[in-house]
């Protein structure tokens, strides 16, 4: 992840609780949808293909 990645997930992080704080319940599961389903990207191991380069 880079810092980038941190950034938006900190920044929606920020806009859902501030929503959901300001009583706009749709608009903070707007927020946190892509939240979550971003968060799935780090949560499984990504496995490496092989090179073909066994020897």
């Amino acid at each position: 992840m880079n810092g980038a990645e941190k950034l938006a997930y900190v920044a929606l992080f920020i806009l859902a609780i501030v929503l959901l704080l300001t009583n706009q319940v749709a608009l903070a599961t707007v927020a946190i949808v892509p939240y979550v389903l971003a968060s799935f990207k780090y949560s499984f191991p990504q496995l490496k293909k092989p090179s073909g380069r066994h020897r």
